[in-house]
């Protein structure tokens, strides 16, 4: 069993400590240091949110639960879910490696042991404050269910027999014991993590009228539905509506949304006739009999989303907040409902389809892209907001983050030098999901640690940039306007492992550790850029692929203490010809880069 990657090991933390800790019973040892504390209390935090996902209750509720303290007896949470009538016992290992070894499992089988036999003779004063309701429910409960929680490399083959030997045994003489226990590893504490801050999904009823249908190859809807009904699911449901949609609503002023307000606003009867009508995918769809008093089809849906008409149906909304006093209850649109499962990828073919017969942009598809959602949700265990579909959001604060600035930080640590000249150049490139640069900015290995890490390291560049443009005159400032991404780039590869690592960088320490590299940096640039300005201007350096490659490799080497190294004429002589660049060259070269620390 694998065992949890650090990233994902410090976002289990963040959230244990956010969530879980400040509801713990108080450690009854007060010798401890804080440092000690906070270790301590991580680990019994994970007890309760394991607790949580498997009974679904509240963090609050979880917490109270914990047992796990000095002589806990090896049972970290003990807890009575009265709806199936079962008693969880719970004992779990918050280690980033290592087995759940057999002496957590004799001790936790012992504890158990003890605990069926209402002996509660050495347990602790979390458990003895508790005495009368857990003996209780260990007599009335109907079922006993171990659970074994853990985030490091799995049981061993020892501690799984300790425990299935509890189970099996008939000496105790207690049967109601569920025949497996649960193993909660680390892969299953990742998903429940992420599934957290997945959007609710959307169940409803949904009326169509004029209804028709057909089954195969897809089971699809048709028919028109009152647009007042898809207003109303969008005020109960708020964006969450166009969770599968490529963008959420893009502001009353686009000519598109004006030119729906005015229909309702004048016509609303010819709204049917004027406008294109939605899509909408569900997870299930279930036919029933015509709603009560009309001839409206009711259809149950479980997992709906508007993947085509969000303009439509919020600019809907505002009209009527707005202009609550008119009538629009004669406007209609056309609907088409498939029925899509959850993980079939070809809801994300509609959706594409659909909205390519609008006016797109190549970016706003990678809104479909899975790797994305994953970010938004791993950003959001961090308090950041991330917004990757395009729309009308204009939150601006230090805690957000659009796709466009984490993918052009990103690009600053890339190993390819093009991305300096792509970033100048050709930025949409980063953001088409069928490219090549795209693919390796947001591969599946990128973390959300490393995505702040990128953002604020070039926040900073963004801020010292701009101190310098009021201060210097007008070729330096071109120089530096425009060379931004080439200074950024340079700096970047000196704290690529800081910004790689697991632990998110301080700004004030990068503000602090980067101001005097940043400085040299500088005037290496301003430096190195002179031969280049007899002939052409800095903006024509800058978005030209050879001459940016030449001053990357002459500020790195200069910048990097590589002047004197002898394998770098050997590098240059080796040179494909095939390659775009001097690829052997440039590995080197940041094979030997030298790397600030303390940034975190």
């Amino acid at each position: 069993m694998s065992k949890i990657k650090p990233a994902h090991f410090e976002l289990l933390k963040t959230k244990l400590d956010n969530e879980f800790v400040p509801h713990l019973p108080e450690i009854q040892d007060a010798t401890k240091t804080p440092e000690q504390l906070k270790t301590k209390n991580l680990s019994r935090a994970f007890s309760a949110f394991v607790l949580q996902q498997l009974c679904r209750v509240s963090a609050q509720t979880a917490a109270n639960a914990v047992t796990d303290d000095f002589e806990d007896k090896g049972i970290d949470a003990i807890y009575y879910s009265a709806p199936n009538e079962t008693l969880y016992l719970i004992q779990s290992k918050l280690k980033e490696s290592g087995q759940f070894g057999q002496d957590e499992a004799n001790a936790f089988c012992q504890g158990v042991r003890k605990l069926i036999q209402q002996d509660l003779t050495g347990f602790n004063r979390h458990i003895q404050q508790r005495a009368v309701h857990i003996q209780d429910v260990v007599e009335k409960c109907a079922h006993i269910q171990l659970v074994v929680a853990y985030t490091g490399d799995g049981i061993s083959q020892h501690a799984r027999t300790a425990i299935n030997e509890l189970l099996t045994d008939t000496t105790h003489g207690e049967d109601r014991f569920c025949a497996d226990y649960i193993a909660y590893d680390a892969e299953q504490a990742v998903r429940d993590l992420q599934e957290a801050e997945a959007p609710a999904l959307i169940n409803d009823t949904i009326y169509i009228d004029k209804h028709s249908s057909i089954e195969e190859p897809r089971k699809t809807h048709f028919g028109r539905i009152r647009l007042l009904d898809l207003v109303a699911l969008y005020q109960q449901h708020g964006p969450g509506l166009y969770e599968k949609n490529i963008r959420t609503f893009l502001g009353r002023k686009t000519d598109v949304n004006a030119a729906i307000r005015r229909t309702l606003a004048l016509e609303p009867a010819n709204f049917f006739y004027l406008n294109n009508g939605v899509t909408a995918l569900a997870h299930t769809i279930t036919a029933k009999g015509p709603r009560a008093g009309d001839r409206y089809k009711s259809l149950d849906v479980t997992g709906f989303s508007i993947v085509n008409g969000a303009q439509t149906i919020t600019s809907a909304a505002e009209h009527i907040r707005d202009c609550p006093s008119e009538d629009i209850s004669s406007a209609f649109v056309t609907i088409t409902l498939i029925e899509v499962a959850a993980n079939d990828d070809f809801g994300k073919a509609i959706t594409q389809a659909r909205n390519y017969q609008n006016q797109v942009s190549a970016a706003d598809f990678a809104a479909l892209d899975d790797e994305q959602e994953r970010l938004r949700r791993d950003l959001a265990l961090l308090n950041v907001h991330y917004v990757y579909k395009g729309g009308a959001d204009a939150t601006t604060n230090a805690n957000t983050i659009r796709i466009e600035e984490a993918a052009y930080a990103l690009a600053l640590f890339g190993a390819d030098p093009r991305f300096v000249v792509w970033l100048k150049r050709e930025p949409g490139r980063l953001l088409t999901v069928e490219s090549d640069q795209y693919k390796a900015l947001f591969s599946s290995s990128l973390t959300a640690q490393q995505l702040i890490n990128a953002v604020y390291f070039r926040r900073y560049v963004q801020q010292r940039i701009a101190n310098e443009l009021r201060s210097s005159n007008w070729q330096e400032k071109l120089t530096y306007r425009h060379g931004e991404h080439t200074l950024g780039w340079v700096l970047a590869q000196q704290v690529r492992r800081q910004q790689t690592g697991h632990l998110l960088m301080d700004p004030d320490k990068i503000r602090d550790v980067l101001s005097l590299p940043f400085d040299k940096l500088r005037q290496t640039l301003w430096d190195g850029i002179q031969p280049f300005l007899a002939y052409k201007g800095p903006l024509a350096v800058f978005r030209n692929q050879t001459d940016v490659i030449q001053l990357l490799e002459r500020l790195s080497i200069s910048v990097f203490g590589l002047t004197n190294e002898t394998a770098l004429a050997a590098k240059r002589s080796q040179q494909n010809p095939d390659d775009p660049y001097p690829v052997d060259l440039f590995t080197y070269i940041l094979d030997k880069t030298p790397q600030l620390a303390d940034l975190t």
